[in-house]
């Protein structure tokens, strides 16, 4: 089982070389698409084009197979509700009982299931190109708050710690003869006493130790101005991928409007 359980995949490409502003860009824009243009193309062409740049950013089969598998079962949920009880309008596919399945609820389940996956691999996207360092500098060269998002970056870091260190309790308890495989709910959840015990302890040592990190170097301290090992700075390869995101956002856009007129 892997130790490190940090999104962020260092790899040496021209993605991961971007400055962080503009994925930020790239993750507004192509979100803020993805709902203005609800159609099945436009969801599928979202994530062909996250699968194509997660294939430049050489992200691992791995690391994209685990977003997958994530998603399915969400997505299939949703396709299957929206599908039984959306209603909608169009041609009746099948009837059971007072459950009505239409073509126009099955499309739109589709759009709605894809989308969760478009919008999942645009954040991996971002998440396995971008470091918690870099995201911080660029929150704060947008202007917010240093505490702000140093908390944003610092929940994105320790989301996956917590569930890597739930994974190695849970298999080193379960290699002590610890049995959680019980028939009944309630009998599952008093076998994951011990989990849950080690799991609090974790936390509180992890929390301790950031509060040390964070002591140690003056955060919260006021009059304090900080410096950064490497400070952002637009280079002609990010204003050129600005200038083809905002191209394509204006194109799009257009493309909307006349569709709706």
């Amino acid at each position: 089982m892997e130790s490190d359980f940090d999104p962020y995949v260092r790899r040496n490409t021209w993605i991961h070389h971007l400055d962080p502003r503009v994925k930020l860009a790239f993750v507004l824009e192509a979100t803020v698409l993805a709902f203005l243009w609800p159609s099945v193309w436009m969801e599928v062409g979202t994530v062909l084009v996250c699968l194509v740049l997660l294939w430049q950013a050489q992200i691992p089969a791995k690391q994209v197979a685990r977003v997958w598998r994530l998603m399915l079962p969400l997505m299939a949920m949703v396709f299957l509700l929206t599908a039984l009880f959306g209603g909608g309008s169009g041609t009746v596919l099948l009837r059971l009982g007072p459950v009505t399945v239409t073509a126009g609820a099955v499309l739109r389940g589709a759009v709605l299931a894809i989308r969760l996956l478009a919008l999942a691999l645009i954040i991996f996207l971002w998440l396995f190109t971008t470091d918690q360092a870099s995201m911080v500098r660029g929150f704060v060269a947008l202007r917010m708050p240093y505490e702000w998002g140093l908390t944003l970056a610092l929940a994105l870091r320790y989301l996956p710690i917590f569930a890597g260190l739930f994974e190695q309790v849970r298999e080193a308890q379960q290699a002590r003869g610890l049995d959680l495989e019980q028939r009944s709910f309630w009998a599952r959840l008093r076998a994951y006493h011990p989990v849950l015990v080690a799991m609090v302890i974790g936390a509180l040592r992890n929390s301790e130790r950031l509060g040390w990190a964070l002591e140690a170097r003056a955060f919260g301290a006021q009059g304090v101005r900080r410096s950064v090992f490497h400070p952002l700075h637009l280079r002609r390869s990010d204003l050129a991928a600005l200038a083809a995101l905002a191209a394509l956002g204006a194109c799009l856009l257009a493309a909307i409007a006349l569709r709706i007129a």
